[in-house]
């Protein structure tokens, strides 16, 4: 049998939470300049074995372009990225490329929530 020890694991979870939290605060700064006060969540990052990536997948609320904003993210992605390497750059030796994705979780739980009501109302009647 062969055992793989990751070692580096924990630091990529600790520093996959670090730039979660840094987005969430650089995407409240940017909403009312950029994003037109959409409710953006940064719901989780995922980092490449080499940190040389960053996938981090949002979560909009309320807003119904999401499509649209998707776009205009990737349009300010290296605004973004600067504002990132601004908070990150003395823990890592580069700063890691980011690609956005729209985490439809959100979209599912009020999809189901609303179903579930549906059917509430109609066994009421």
């Amino acid at each position: 049998m062969l055992y793989v020890c990751d070692m580096s694991g924990k630091r990529t979870d600790k520093l996959a939470r670090q730039i979660q939290r840094d987005l969430s605060e650089i995407f409240n700064s940017l909403s009312s300049k950029i994003f037109e006060n959409a409710f953006i969540t940064i719901m989780e990052v995922r980092l490449s074995a080499d940190l040389g990536i960053a996938k981090v997948y949002i979560g909009v609320m309320n807003y119904p372009k999401k499509q649209e904003l998707l776009e205009l993210i990737e349009f300010h992605n290296p605004l973004i990225r600067k504002a990132l390497s601004d908070k990150i750059r003395n823990q890592v030796r580069k700063i890691p490329n980011l690609h956005f994705y729209l985490d439809t979780t959100l979209d599912n739980a009020e999809h189901i929530e609303r179903l579930l009501e549906k059917i509430r109302e109609e066994d009421k009647g």
